[in-house]
């Protein structure tokens, strides 16, 4: 690198074009609020560098932390009152409800020369809205009306941003622009200038169109904030895009078409049981494939079916000896039942021709078989209870009559039974005649199972052999066929073409920030320093070589890089050559690794262009927890100073 004496870059102060007195954005006031009657903390804010300090242990010489005071909510309010969608993560916003359900932020805006004032409701009691007005007072004074607006962005929009819109990325949208752009001017002290495109981070839940963009986004819109990128690059970009992802998909669905040609030949070359030695190409060849499964589908359909057994004597057979045993059964069934009946009668009648009789032969007395008085004693002095006479003979012949038919009804029972016997036995020759037919169908049915399986056999040989016959036609005809490997598109090519002339022509833009850069860059570190920055289809890329400073470490140097990138990026908007407010919250920037040396060039850096220009036309607000250089700690330059400890000296004078 050459000595840095000679050759070090040259930073002018930012100039705005002739007749600008003032800078086209910036924030005049803000007022913490109780409720709209009495204010809590009014601070007055002004073009140029505007410090918001909290003294650490160090400079305050009191035991006091620098942190809790307040600096970054304070930048947090003055985000909402410029359109951020929340000011505070949900417990800070519930604490704030909780102290001051009635209280308010509120900020006096310059918007090309006009106030606007931004009113901003901490608790439920109120509405939020923007209005046109010479003062915060007389804002709240009028009250919110039917029709106000409720953020700043349109009016925001309208001035800075009106040559962007149908340019903005998709995910980002017309009337987001500046929500975005915000998020990069006024990056969360969470993020510790970690990326040059980490401007919102998730834990502080602001609910911005930037938290959740890609990298790509960001860039298109850095990009076209500073007037790097073209309508033609950006209209060639989004074609490419689309050429190229139309290339790539061709591309893999040449790849997959030709694996597929692959996987098919493999399979028809085992399914054929060719050997490895034949290739691909081979199929159009005298080795031939589809000759090959042509014969295999002629052996396969040569091949005969067997024959399948005759089953249905033998169901028939079945049939009829199932229905003679049915029979059989039926006639048994009448029998057993015939000599129940029989020789139950015959009991029956046994029973009544025993009764009244006595056996003399065992010294038994005959009796009556009514009175039960003795016969002999009845035919010798009369009966005294019947009213007729007795007829011993009648009844001697009735008894005799009911055993005669008892022993006749006896020996029907025992022919009955002794042919139910008879039927058992032809119903047990039945059914071994049955258990064989059964044998011989099951066998009988086993063989038309094994036909059928052998014919499916066949019949699926026959389809294989026919389907590998296509497939392997197929696979022929779409070798023949066989594409070539896709070309890039030459219309893809012309735009890429048209896409690399629009980002030359972006060159120009590009250089203008790189020399601001580099210019700042060399103000910081006089003994030596070289930065570049590059934009491409990739990224953004911001680079710093130093010479003799080797004590500066990695984490110091990436921060001082985004903070000169950012402070380069003010100085192309105050002479107007970005589509940005000359406007920018640095939060704690010493936080990041910035050593104390370094701190101290930054403060007289921006103070140098606010002297070297009359009137200043940007607003750069930084807050520090370490002490500004000396000359610069007082009210021209610390528009407020606050401090942990005691809570009266924080943001809101009270603990929340």
């Amino acid at each position: 690198m050459a000595p840095a004496d000679l050759f070090a870059p040259q930073l002018e102060n930012p100039s705005a074009p002739s007749g600008r007195r003032e800078p086209r954005l910036w924030v005049r006031r803000l007022g913490l609020f109780q409720n709209p009657q009495t204010i809590i903390r009014d601070i007055s804010l002004k073009p140029g560098l505007n410090i918001v300090w909290t003294p650490d242990m160090a400079s305050s010489g009191k035991a006091a932390l620098a942190h809790g005071s307040g600096k970054t909510t304070f930048c947090r309010l003055l985000r909402a009152c410029l359109g951020e969608p929340d000011y505070a993560t949900e417990p800070q916003r519930t604490r704030l409800m909780v102290n001051f359900p009635n209280g308010l932020v509120a900020a006096e805006v310059i918007i090309e020369g006009i106030c606007w004032i931004a009113v901003h409701n901490f608790g439920l009691g109120g509405r939020s809205f923007v209005v046109a007005a010479a003062s915060i007072e007389d804002a709240l004074e009028r009250g919110p009306q039917e029709g106000d607006a409720t953020s700043l962005d349109p009016a925001i929009t309208q001035a800075f941003f009106s040559s962007l819109k149908n340019r903005s990325p998709q995910e980002v949208g017309d009337d987001h622009i500046w929500d975005v752009l915000r998020a990069w001017l006024s990056r969360d002290q969470e993020c510790r200038l970690a990326d040059i495109l980490a401007w919102r981070e998730p834990k502080t839940q602001t609910r911005s169109r930037a938290q959740g963009l890609s990298g790509a986004a960001k860039l298109t819109m850095v990009r076209l904030a500073l007037r790097a990128l073209d309508p033609e690059e950006q209209e060639a970009a989004s074609t490419e895009k689309a050429l190229a992802s139309a290339a790539e998909e061709e591309r893999k669905q040449h790849a997959y078409r030709e694996q597929r040609r692959a996987d098919k030949f493999s399979k028809i070359r085992s399914a054929l049981s060719v050997g490895e030695d034949i290739e691909l190409d081979d199929t159009l060849s005298h080795k031939g494939l589809v000759s090959l499964a042509e014969k295999g589908l002629t052996d396969a359909m040569r091949e005969e079916l067997p024959a399948t057994p005759d089953v249905s004597a033998l169901f028939e057979q079945l049939a009829e000896l199932n229905s003679r045993r049915a029979a059989r059964v039926d006639d048994r069934q009448k029998q057993e039942n015939a000599a129940e009946r029989k020789l139950g009668e015959a009991v029956r009648l046994k029973s009544e021709a025993d009764i009244g009789e006595i056996d003399v032969t065992q010294g038994r007395i005959r009796v009556c078989s009514i009175c039960r008085v003795s016969v002999d004693e009845v035919l010798a002095q009369g009966c005294g209870i019947s009213l007729e006479q007795c007829d011993v003979q009648s009844i001697r012949k009735s008894i005799a009559e009911k055993k005669t038919l008892a022993s006749a009804l006896e020996k029907e029972a025992r022919t009955a039974t002794e042919e139910a016997q008879r039927l058992k036995a032809v119903i047990a020759q039945i059914d071994q005649e049955i258990q064989t037919v059964n044998g011989k169908t099951q066998d009988a049915n086993a063989l038309v199972h094994a036909a059928q399986k052998a014919a499916g056999k066949v019949q699926d040989r026959v389809y294989q052999a026919k389907r590998i016959l296509d497939d392997t036609r197929a696979l022929k005809q779409s070798i023949e066929a066989k594409d070539s490997t896709p070309a890039v598109p030459s219309e893809l090519e012309a735009v890429r073409a048209k896409l690399d002339e629009g980002r030359k022509r972006a060159q120009q833009a590009i250089r203008t920030l790189e020399e601001r850069y580099r210019g700042i860059m060399a103000a910081w570190l006089p003994e030596g320093v070289d930065g570049a920055i590059k934009f491409d289809g990739k990224g953004l890329k911001v680079d710093a070589q130093f010479s003799q400073r080797g004590e500066v470490s990695t984490a110091a140097l990436d921060s001082l890089k985004i903070v000169a990138f950012d402070l380069a990026a003010l100085h192309l908007a105050v002479e107007e050559k970005a589509s940005l407010p000359a406007f920018l919250i640095h939060d704690s920037p010493r936080e990041a690794d910035l050593d104390e040396t370094l701190y101290a060039r930054l403060f007289d850096l921006v103070k140098q262009w606010e002297e070297g220009t009359d009137p200043p036309c940007f607003q750069y607000i930084v807050t520090t927890t370490t002490a500004p250089p000396k000359h610069l700690q007082n009210e021209q330059y610390v528009r407020l100073e606050m401090s942990s400890t005691p809570a009266t000296e924080r943001l809101f004078k009270v603990d929340l």
